[in-house]
């Protein structure tokens, strides 16, 4: 497709003959970093910066529609030689300039010809890219540079050092509210990810990173930048991640401006965090605070984890950037991996060195490679997170995106092939031999490395038995003297009830006690013997009754049962209610006494039953915690079952396994348990094991996770990989058969 404009791109036969000009209306800015003066060329339509040495910068500036490329690098030649480039150099940089629209050209003809000839299999390419960035969609909501103005004139005091010292103090003081309450703020993390929370975590995602991207807007503005643009791009198609256009702090003369400009989302964030944290520590549990903990979450762990990692090109990889003055990083890192691929894997001894004498070649090399590993990593989890996205149907597009991806890397590694690969002094034969040694040493590090392999089932924690805290005598709940998650001791207030009928029934019988003593004793002084022992009987029926209501009437005090820690989420809600007999109150959870009930898989009991056998022990991965804790195998049933051991486990109960309802005549007998009406829709076996250790004492009744068994014997990497496979595809067909 033709552009409307002709755009002056050139085939690489004919570059040396045009005569393009560069654009008049480019701004150019000198900058000096780490001693080595460079010139920033600012294009004021698009908003985009580029970098460009000295040598660079004179070669572009001698673009002036008259003179052809081969005359300029012939006039360059004859004078300095520090200042000359090749006809390649040459070359490249002019379709540098050209893909980005910087140049002009009078010739028409010959720009649309060559446009026709070169940039078709690029539009190819293009459309393969495009499909392959479906799980990284952009959309640009429009220019908010007026606002961010704004917001300089009337907060720009927020970016002083008078701020920075205030800001210093209270993530100090966050972080203090956070360490002195580790035990809580860790018991929380259990349930930030459940799905009755991702109403409430998703609408405070969105509001922290309008938050985050205001104030990367407001410190460029502070400074003299201009912010042309902003928009959402939605990670999977489901997770809206914000952007702002801040690359004019790129001309920035103080690399201590940019710094601040990069860094000022998370600076805002983590102020967000401590004060969130600070007011969390002072207020008892409940809805507030959990909120107020999904903030520091949200702000602070995930916005380090993403934001601050420099392999990503997020506000830590500009961030970094600057700190070691190395601009442009990103593109000489992959550049370096490039050629050591070139020199050194396909033998291309012709090739390019592509750093300059004092560029840091070791932080470089480095860079590029823990990148492109970390890229690897980053698609492969977003592909895999992608194809369980939609109930299965997200396999579909994980399917679509990966195919392009490598279609995109095939197509270009062929371009190169035909195009570069010869001027670089490759051979056929030799690349043939090459890759089949490399794919060989794949092919055969796959089969050949082994490890030890794992199985995992899901699990839940359940207390084993004499925490439950039920009402004896009913009554109105009119005082609730603990907090769910507070740690009681044996004999310790609980819940205090209002039973006035009771209290009066036993009000009544101690005053006809007194009155029977009375008749008692006067009957005695009066020898009526008969009078006086038929009283003493009645007297000690009444003092048998007053005692039996006394210790029921004392239920309506109600102590712990044992020592251990609250459990209680929804007890406010029972406040001022009337409470029935036998009502579920709270669980005492007694640290020493949980155990884990485990729900394995048919095809994994060979290996569990194995890690029983051997005395090896379990470890226990609590979703939404980092600490792990170990059980000990107790109990394992062999005979496979459909029904859920625990709510908690099954989807219903925001849990992993998938079930499915059972017919009507089938649940009848199920009684109250809100897993009667459900079956599993796979067999599974039932595995008990206790919990041990020091983390084991963080765990509360209900948290779920992965219960993980090691196996004796090694198996391959392709082994295990097409086992993944497998168990993945199970899983999504078990997802789509349980709906």
């Amino acid at each position: 497709m033709k552009p409307s404009t002709p755009s002056p791109d050139f085939a690489v036969r004919e570059i040396e003959v045009t005569t393009p000009r560069i654009r008049e209306d480019l701004r150019w800015t000198f900058q000096e970093i780490a001693g080595e003066g460079s010139y920033l060329l600012e294009d004021p339509l698009s908003g985009k910066f580029f970098r460009l040495g000295r040598r660079e910068h004179h070669f572009v500036k001698s673009l002036d529609g008259r003179r052809t490329i081969a005359e300029i690098v012939a006039d360059f030649a004859s004078g300095s030689e520090e200042m000359s480039l090749d006809a390649n150099q040459a070359g490249s940089l002019v379709r540098m300039l050209i893909d980005a629209g910087l140049v002009v050209s009078g010739d028409s003809e010959h720009a649309h010809r060559v446009w026709d000839e070169v940039n078709r299999p690029r539009e190819n390419q293009q459309l393969l890219g495009r499909m392959g960035q479906v799980l990284f969609l952009r959309l640009p909501l429009g220019n908010p540079d007026r606002f961010f103005a704004f917001l300089a004139r009337q907060f720009g005091w927020l970016v002083s050092p008078g701020f920075g010292l205030f800001w210093l103090l209270v993530v100090a003081w966050g972080f203090a509210s956070v360490q002195h309450q580790w035990d809580r703020f860790s018991a929380q993390m259990s349930g930030v990810f459940d799905f009755g929370n991702l109403w409430m975590l998703g609408g405070l995602w969105i509001v922290l990173k309008v938050f985050h991207e205001c104030w990367h807007g407001l410190v460029c503005r502070k400074f003299g930048g201009a912010v042309p643009e902003a928009g959402v791009s939605l990670l999977l198609l489901t997770t809206p991640l914000g952007y702002v256009n801040a690359s004019s702090s790129t001309a920035f003369p103080s690399k201590w401006q940019r710094i601040a400009v990069s860094a000022a989302g998370i600076y805002g964030e983590l102020l967000i965090a401590a004060v969130a944290a600070i007011i969390w520590s002072r207020i008892d549990p409940g809805p507030l605070s959990a909120a107020l903990h999904q903030v520091v979450v949200l702000s602070s762990i995930t916005t380090v984890l993403f934001n601050a990692n420099p392999l990503m090109r997020f506000d830590g990889y500009y961030i970094f950037s600057d700190l070691i003055e190395v601009p442009n990083l990103y593109g000489k890192a992959q550049s370096m991996t490039q050629w050591l691929f070139r020199r050194w894997i396909l033998g291309l001894k012709k090739a390019n060195f592509p750093l300059r004498p004092n560029d840091p070649k070791f932080v470089i090399t480095a860079y590029g490679i823990a990148a492109a590993f970390w890229r690897v990593v980053v698609v492969l989890g977003l592909l895999i997170a992608a194809s369980a996205l939609f109930q299965g149907a997200g396999l579909i597009l994980a399917i679509v995106a990966g195919a392009a991806m490598i279609l995109q890397g095939i197509t270009g590694a062929i371009r190169f092939l035909k195009k570069s690969a010869a001027g670089e002094g490759l051979r056929p034969a030799r690349l043939i031999l090459r890759m089949t040694v490399i794919i060989g040493l794949l092919v055969g590090g796959l089969c050949l490395i082994r490890v030890t392999p794992s199985v995992k089932a899901p699990a839940v924690v359940q207390d084993i038995s004499g925490g439950e805290v039920r009402t004896e005598c009913p009554g109105f709940l009119i005082e609730i003297a603990v907090a769910d998650g507070a740690r009681v001791q044996e004999g310790d207030l609980l819940l205090r009830l209002e039973n006035v009928e009771e209290v009066s029934r036993l009000h009544q019988l101690e005053r006809d006690i007194d009155r029977s003593r009375l008749r008692r004793d006067l009957y005695l002084e009066q020898q009526q013997l008969a009078s006086w022992q038929a009283e003493s009987q009645h007297l000690s029926a009444l003092e048998e009754s007053a005692r039996e209501l006394r210790a029921y009437t004392d239920k309506l005090e109600v102590r712990a049962p044992r020592a251990g820690r609250v459990l209680g989420r929804h007890l406010e809600s029972l406040e001022e209610t009337w409470i029935e007999p036998g009502t579920l109150l709270l669980t005492i959870d007694a640290e020493d006494r949980n155990e884990l009930v485990i729900l394995a898989a048919q095809d994994d009991w060979d290996q569990f039953a194995e890690a029983q056998a051997a005395g090896r022990p379990l470890e226990f991965r609590p979703r939404g915690r980092w600490q792990t804790s170990l059980a000990t195998f107790r109990e394992m049933t062999p005979r496979a079952t459909t029904d859920p051991t625990h709510f908690a486990l099954i989807t219903p109960g925001d849990g992993p396994i998938a079930v499915r309802r059972k017919s009507d005549g089938a649940a009848s007998g199920g009684g109250n348990s809100p897993t009667a009406s459900f079956e599993l829709t796979k067999p599974r076996f039932e595995i008990h094991a206790d919990l041990e250790g020091e983390g084991s004492g963080l765990l509360m009744e209900g948290e779920i996770g992965t219960a993980v068994a090691k196996a004796s014997r090694d198996q391959s990497l392709a082994a295990l990989a097409l086992r993944e496979v497998r168990s993945r595809i199970d899983m999504l067909v078990e997802s789509r058969t349980g709906q």
